[in-house]
């Protein structure tokens, strides 16, 4: 077995962010549902899909950024939690100003961010576990969170005046809007902390070697067909969605389509747990879209293994890169109405112009700007946190890191946001 060189290993971690956000844009861009009532091409490929593989992947950075094979130990990871920490508040803080811009916008889109801020918080305890205890809490987290909440909390009031929030919100309401963040919305941190535990599972592996490669392919591909498979047996067999219609709020037209894509609401039955619906959060939705995110991340590594197949996404890849900064960049554009009547021509002009800059950028810059912002910060955190350490007479654990990885540039790899 020969390893890839550090560069295809890199542009293939950039790779499957880039299709992570081409992903998420397309979920923003497109209706949810055709006329027909029909889910649209983007739902049935992207809806869901798109976002656990941003979340993975975020879990890959934290791990590269926290020492990769071989994380920090002691005084180290105690500096690195500051940093960490750092980058969880500033990337909240951007959610949060973008939450204004969705609302005046009239945008029917969720920020993922703030909610990525707190699963980031909450991962900082888990830096130091090993890939196989850190893949067991992702499992545990996908099949048991979301049933949890439910019977502990149930339905988590949104405080926010809009669908996303903001600082004004913040202020108003901090103690309502961080449960909110853990337990509620559309990415509840403690359920969508299986994904960050996940990517730095990923992170903590030879990402060099085409068995982790192959296996992470073949191993996702499974896992996402079988739990999609379980779910049609049960829906479609033995009469889970007949089930869940008569269990379904009233006043609203379910639609197969509806109670399958978008069945948002208190259901009162066992049976919702069958069903793996985008952003639902049930069982089967959470190792479906996991799956997913894993057999495309595997096959972003694969096909960069291949010089050719490098070159050609290394555009792709740039954007990846910088995923933070077009991710905002997106939501902004979309937020001033532009090409709203032409979505098929505000998606590709959008992806289009978002791949462009970000190859430009790359050219003169080793970040994007919000992840050289995010990036100094933390990093100048990270190290006021390890010189007050020393201060105090501890000695800095030593402790093994891993190599620098190279960007698609050759340069050292940072996480993304």
């Amino acid at each position: 077995m020969t390893g890839t060189p550090a560069k295809s290993r890199i542009i293939g971690i950039d790779v499957a962010r880039g299709f992570a956000l081409a992903g998420m844009l397309a979920v923003h861009v497109f209706y949810t549902f055709n006329s027909d009532g029909s889910p649209s091409i983007a739902t049935q490929f992207a809806s869901g899909r798109a976002a656990a593989m941003f979340a993975m992947m975020a879990g890959v950075g934290l791990a590269l950024v926290t020492g990769g094979r071989h994380p920090v130990k002691g005084s180290a990871r105690v500096a690195a939690s500051a940093g960490l920490t750092v980058r969880a508040l500033l990337i909240c803080l951007i959610g949060l100003m973008l939450g204004y811009a969705t609302a005046a916008g009239g945008l029917d889109v969720y920020v993922i961010l703030p909610y990525y801020a707190v699963m980031f918080l909450l991962a900082i305890p888990l830096l130091g576990l090993g890939p196989r205890v850190l893949a067991g809490i992702a499992v545990v987290l996908a099949v048991s969170a979301d049933a949890l909440i439910n019977v502990t909390i149930g339905t988590v009031a949104n405080p926010s005046v809009g669908i996303d929030a903001t600082l004004g919100d913040a202020g108003r309401h901090p103690v309502g809007l961080l449960i909110l963040l853990l337990f509620g919305g559309a990415y509840p941190a403690v359920l969508w902390l299986a994904y960050i535990c996940a990517g730095l599972a990923l992170g903590r592996l030879d990402l060099s070697s085409k068995r982790v490669a192959v296996w992470l392919l073949g191993g996702g591909a499974t896992l996402a067909a079988t739990a999609w498979l379980t779910s049609s047996v049960l829906l479609f067999h033995l009469g889970g969605l007949q089930r869940i219609r008569q269990a379904a709020p009233a006043g609203i037209g379910w639609t197969d389509s509806r109670l399958l894509w978008e069945p948002f609401g208190d259901f009162q039955t066992w049976w919702w747990y069958a069903g793996r619906a985008p952003h639902s959060g049930t069982p089967l939705d959470m190792l479906h879209t996991l799956g997913v995110a894993l057999a495309v991340f595997g096959a972003a590594l694969l096909v960069t293994r291949r010089p050719i197949a490098a070159r050609l996404l290394r555009p792709l890849a740039a954007a990846g890169s910088m995923i933070l900064t077009l991710y905002c960049a997106h939501i902004l554009v979309l937020a001033t109405g532009v090409m709203q009547k032409h979505l098929y021509t505000q998606y590709t002009v959008i992806l289009i112009a978002m791949v462009a800059f970000a190859v430009i950028w790359r050219r003169t810059h080793t970040r994007g700007p919000l992840e050289a912002l995010i990036a100094g910060a933390s990093t100048w955190t990270r190290r006021v946190a390890a010189s007050a350490i020393a201060g105090r007479g501890h000695r800095p654990t030593e402790s093994r890191t891993a190599e620098p990885l190279p960007t698609c540039e050759g340069r050292t790899h940072e996480s993304s946001t």
